[in-house]
């Protein structure tokens, strides 16, 4: 039968006590079947349905998670796609209508690239988003292209119309196919309005903008070949161009438009023409003969530019330089060629050979043999009349600056031309119309810093405008005054030589105040080429003034009268240019040969060096045969010296070749180097000339108080320099020189120049042989130590400072000195002989 289960059949090793029977009953309950065990259960079931719910929400927040992440690499690639660098939404016209297609294409491998390894609940939720975010990228394309479409029907279409400008001004030669690219553009123009829903208002502005932007550029590409006739183009557009443009290009327009006819009227001046361009309204139509690829310019590929024709038109002969037919020299002269980078130039075609040495422009006439140059001083005495006024000085430099120490016979005529002009004289057979002041601001070169002999033209403060409205009126031209100039009086005045107001055919020397200046005008170193030039004659200046006095427009006229100014000049460097290449080859070649004989030189180089420079040849030629090199004459390397420290430019334009046989080939070097830097380096030769000047001015209180000055009349010039100035200036240079040379090319300090002319002026004894004027015997003199290198070799010299000679100061010291030295007085000797060797060895 059953029983029921005790605990001891559970736990039989446990022995049966009182406290584990305790309160045990004989009846059986469900906890006793089980009941614990099925709650168990069912908590159990409980647990593991809350635990499956749990999973399921945490998946789906691992999907969610994996979802963003995608989308938002799906956003952030959208934005920079569409907004970033070379995005789709900055693309414009034609590239973002055509590449709208690509971007979506690349947009939705993107989104798909992006989705890929998403489990699928997670791709589920991503397909969501991004397709929505692709919806919206796909709004922004379509919108975009739809707007760029429109933009690019805009950019073809303006393209075509700069197309069709540009076509216009490509043909603007053609007035015809001009207006058939205009039209072409016009048509585009109304196209386009039509297209776009243009007003009527607004097509109206479009094609009259375009109209009159397309002329303008047509005008400016005429221009570039010639400005009057860009004016004229616009001038004649009338209501095609805006009345804007029209006023500002023509206003931009006139400066050019003024030169070119500048240019036009100078070419008519130099060949003996009208002007053609007056100013009058009548006279502003381009003329038919004028070259608009040049613009009328004066071709500078020669001396020279003549023509028959224009000298018949004005009266003037031309059967040569230096003739006379009618009492009138020519205004462009005989033709000659020679534009002279270098002296390579055709001659004549006398041989069939070609004589060594430079090639040397020259007319098929052969030049003229002068019987032999007279010196300047004798032909200057002779262009004033015996019981006249004369100044030497100033007429003798006007001659001496002109044909240089010596005048060949071929000047001579054109000296007493040009002096019998300025002064007035019966010796000038143009008579006075020829010499109107105003006539001779163009003669010549222009300078700045004026030396006697150069051309003074004087007027009233009015009268130094040109032409008509400037000051130039008959009765100012009667208040005008020319002269020579001669120097400077104590106030500052200018001195001229000039023609006597009160006595007619008499001269008068009359000073001026510097207000009462027009100009200077120097010549130059005048030649046979020179001579030619138009500003060089006084009958073919008073034409050149009547040809600038027709020019009615003030600007027009000053314009031309400064592109005559800067034609002339450059003629004139040329001549010069030539002249010295070729003069520098002879004189080489007479240092590497003293055999040999310039008058061998093939005729066409003697020409090109001229009777003066072929003298000065010879002269040096004879120097080199006897001596081995001429010795420097001291007045003529300081004149020189000083023409270089008051005026670089002027200097450059010296003829040296002259001055060759009065210098050492130390000097002649020195010289020339003066004159390579004056014209190459125009800065270094200022300072090089300030530098002179400064010493100069230095030494000037000491040689003053030493007696050394003469004063004459109250001005000074070299001639009236003693000749122991020039000697002490020159030995103050050549110490500067040897200063540079020890301090790698350092200027000295005024503090070293100062120690220089103390030195310099120190006094000595000069001792010297017996000679027969001395009655053989030995004779001492007074002297400075500047003179110790101009001493002949059989004389000394010692030094000689008196003790009352040296500043009380100096004494002071050197007594304190040789006292604490000698630990005693010392005596007056002593001091002398500390002094004299603390001077010397500085």
């Amino acid at each position: 039968m059953p029983t029921v289960p005790t605990y001891q059949d559970t736990q039989q090793r446990v022995a049966l006590r009182p406290e584990y029977t305790e309160g045990f009953t004989v009846r059986a309950d469900a906890e006793a079947f089980g009941a614990a065990i099925g709650k168990g259960m069912q908590g159990l079931a409980t647990g593991m349905g809350t635990l499956g719910e749990a999973v399921v929400e945490v998946e789906k927040l691992d999907n969610a998670n994996a979802a963003k992440d995608a989308q938002t690499k799906l956003n952030d690639w959208q934005r920079d796609g569409l907004y970033g660098k070379s995005g789709f939404l900055t693309l414009t016209g034609r590239a973002a209508v055509e590449g709208r297609a690509a971007f979506e294409k690349l947009a939705e491998q993107k989104r798909a690239e992006f989705g890929k390894g998403l489990t699928p609940g997670a791709a589920r939720t991503y397909e969501e988003t991004s397709r929505a975010s692709m919806n919206t990228l796909l709004d922004s394309t379509i919108r975009h292209t739809f707007d760029q479409r429109k933009a690019w029907f805009a950019e073809t279409s303006a393209n075509s119309i700069k197309s069709a400008g540009a076509g216009a001004v490509a043909v603007y030669s053609d007035p015809a196919k001009v207006d058939v690219e205009i039209g072409k553009g016009v048509a585009e123009i109304e196209h386009q309005g039509h297209m776009q829903g243009w007003s009527q208002e607004r097509l109206d502005q479009e094609r009259a903008r375009f109209v009159s932007d397309t002329t303008k550029n047509v005008a400016l590409r005429i221009a570039n070949d010639s400005a009057i006739k860009a004016e004229q183009y616009v001038k004649d557009a009338g209501d095609r161009m805006l009345p804007a443009d029209s006023t500002a290009l023509l206003k931009s327009l006139q400066p050019a438009v003024t030169e070119e006819k500048a240019r036009q009227n100078t070419a008519d001046i130099i060949a003996g023409r009208p002007p053609t361009y007056t100013g009058v309204p009548d006279a502003n139509a381009a003329p038919a003969n004028a070259d608009s690829g040049t613009g009328g310019q004066p071709q500078i590929d020669s001396p020279v530019q003549s023509s028959a024709a224009g000298a018949r038109t004005t009266g003037l002969e031309t059967d040569g330089v230096g003739s006379r037919t009618g009492g009138t020299r020519t205004l462009g002269a005989q033709p000659s060629t020679g534009k002279t980078a270098a002296p390579q130039i055709a001659r004549s075609q006398t041989t069939g050979q070609q004589p060594a040495g430079p090639q040397v422009s020259t007319t098929q006439t052969p030049p003229r043999q002068p019987s032999g140059p007279a010196d300047f001083r004798t032909v200057a005495a002779t262009l004033t009349f015996p019981g006249k006024v004369k100044d030497d000085l100033a007429v003798a430099s006007f001659v001496r600056n002109a044909a240089g120490t010596t005048v060949a016979p071929s000047l001579q005529p054109w000296l007493t031309d040009v002096t019998g002009a300025v002064l007035g004289t019966a010796a000038g057979p143009t008579g006075s119309t020829a010499a109107d002041a105003t006539s001779f601001r163009h003669f010549g070169l222009p300078t700045q810093t004026p030396r006697p002999g150069d051309i003074v033209v004087l007027g009233s403060p009015r009268s130094k405008g040109a032409g008509k409205n400037g000051g130039n009126t008959p009765d100012d031209r009667e208040k005008g005054q020319i002269g020579i100039f001669r120097g400077y009086d104590a106030d500052g005045n200018i001195l001229v030589l000039g023609r006597d107001p009160r006595r007619a055919g008499e001269t008068a020397l009359t000073a001026h105040a510097a207000n009462q200046i027009i100009g200077f005008r120097t010549s130059g170193t005048v030649d046979e080429k020179t001579m030619s030039l138009p500003n060089y004659n006084p009958e073919s200046l008073r034409r050149i003034e009547e040809s600038l006095n027709s020019i009615a427009d003030p600007a027009l006229r000053a314009a031309t009268e400064a592109q005559l100014n800067g034609y002339t000049v450059s003629l004139k460097k040329a001549i010069d240019g030539q002249r010295v290449q070729v003069q520098e080859w002879a004189n080489n070649e007479v240092i590497a040969d003293p055999t040999f004989d310039p008058t061998k030189l093939p005729v066409h180089i003697q020409q090109a060096i001229g009777p003066s420079g072929m003298l000065a040849l010879r002269d040096y030629k004879e120097k080199v045969r006897a001596y081995g090199q001429p010795a420097t004459d001291t007045q003529t390397l300081y004149d020189l010296q000083t023409e270089f420290a008051r005026d670089p430019a002027a200097f450059s334009q010296i003829d040296l070749l002259g001055y060759r046989s009065k210098l050492s080939d130390k000097d002649w070097e020195k010289v020339t180097g003066w004159r390579q830097m004056a014209l190459t380096d125009q800065r270094q030769a200022r300072l090089e000339s300030l530098d002179i000047n400064s010493a100069f001015e230095l030494a000037k209180p000491q040689l003053e108080s030493l007696g050394f000055f003469a004063q004459d009349g109250g001005f000074a010039t070299s001639y009236s320099v003693p000749h122991r100035v020039a000697e002490f200036r020159l030995a103050l240079l050549d110490q500067m020189d040897v200063f540079k040379d020890k301090n790698d090319g350092q200027n000295p300090t005024q503090s070293d120049i100062q120690k220089m002319i103390n030195r310099l002026l120190f006094p000595i004894v000069i001792s010297s042989p017996g000679s027969f004027v001395t009655g053989w015997n030995p004779t001492k003199e007074r002297g400075r130590l500047y003179q110790a290198n101009s001493l002949a070799d059989d004389q000394s010299y010692d030094i000689a400072v008196e003790y009352q000679d040296i500043p009380r100061d100096l004494r002071q010291s050197i007594e304190a000195d040789l006292t604490k030295k000698n630990r005693r007085k010392p005596s007056q000797d002593e001091i002398v002989n500390e002094y004299e060797t603390s001077i010397l060895n500085r």
